[in-house]
């Protein structure tokens, strides 16, 4: 698949799940944390990149009335969510925005802070876009960026993707699989670029999810680009065979979620 394809694809899954997205909570407990890591001032210029379902975006809108918001994506069916959301909140300070982050029309030194939600590790030339986007930050400012660690999801995620490898042939992009979810690496993409300051911050996300609401998740994120690679049959066949597995380890019907969560905070 090349570049241009895989970007389709993400863009047609996101359109897919845009409805069910939110059902996932660790998306809001995050979107908190992040918005409190951006710096109390006046009048901030404000990118949020991958907004999604406007999680990041809207509390942010909320914490810093007075900042002025661009949340872009490339999913329209995440966008209407995003605005809706909004509107519902009565946010105004938020131009929501369908685009491209590796073809973005803004300037060198437009924004004092860029912001992205679980989205960075998603794109074909991660550390291509990493320039691109820290190019539109003023000097002085800061990229505000989460990523999963290498512990979020499991056991479950690797039984999944063990199984629809192993039985299926469905590969994920490797690249997906690696990326971000160390310290270290998070450290190694912020060397890619001069900047004053790093920091990577560890925040624990765990609660417990029922046996459907975990086949929910798989149906609500990124992972649904590789169920929908199974035909009826073949799905219908994994749902069981998968659900068993976690059946195994669950207590009274129930496992632990963890969506650990990585943020990393470069001061540019």
């Amino acid at each position: 698949m090349d570049r241009d394809e895989y970007k389709k694809s993400l863009e047609a899954t996101f359109n897919d799940v845009a409805q069910r997205y939110d059902e996932n909570r660790f998306f809001a407990i995050s979107a908190s944390k992040m918005a409190g890591l951006v710096p109390a001032s006046d009048r901030l210029n404000i990118l949020d990149l991958s907004t999604g379902t406007g999680a990041v975006a809207i509390e942010t809108a909320l914490k810093h009335r007075s900042a002025s918001i661009e949340a872009i994506d490339l999913s329209q069916g995440m966008l209407e969510i995003a605005k809706s959301k909004a509107r519902d909140k009565g946010i105004t300070n938020i131009a929501f925005r369908q685009c491209d982050a590796d073809t973005i029309a803004y300037g060198n030194d437009s924004f004092d802070i860029v912001t992205c939600g679980y989205g960075l590790f998603f794109y074909p030339d991660m550390e291509a876009t990493y320039q691109v986007i820290c190019n539109t930050i003023k000097p002085g400012g800061m990229f505000i960026f989460s990523s999963f660690t290498e512990e979020a999801f499991n056991p479950h995620a690797e039984l999944f993707l063990k199984r629809i490898e192993r039985d299926y042939k469905v590969q994920p992009p490797s690249r997906l699989r690696e990326r971000l979810k160390t310290k270290q690496q998070i450290e190694a993409l912020a060397a890619t670029r001069k900047y004053h300051a790093v920091d990577v911050i560890y925040e624990p996300i765990r609660y417990p999810i029922s046996i459907a609401d975990w086949w929910s998740l798989l149906n609500s994120a990124g992972f649904k680009s590789l169920l929908d690679q199974l035909d009826e049959r073949q799905l219908e066949r994994f749902k069981a065979d998968h659900l068993k597995e976690i059946h195994n380890s669950a207590n009274n019907g129930t496992v632990e979620l963890n969506a650990d969560t990585l943020f990393g905070v470069v001061n540019l």
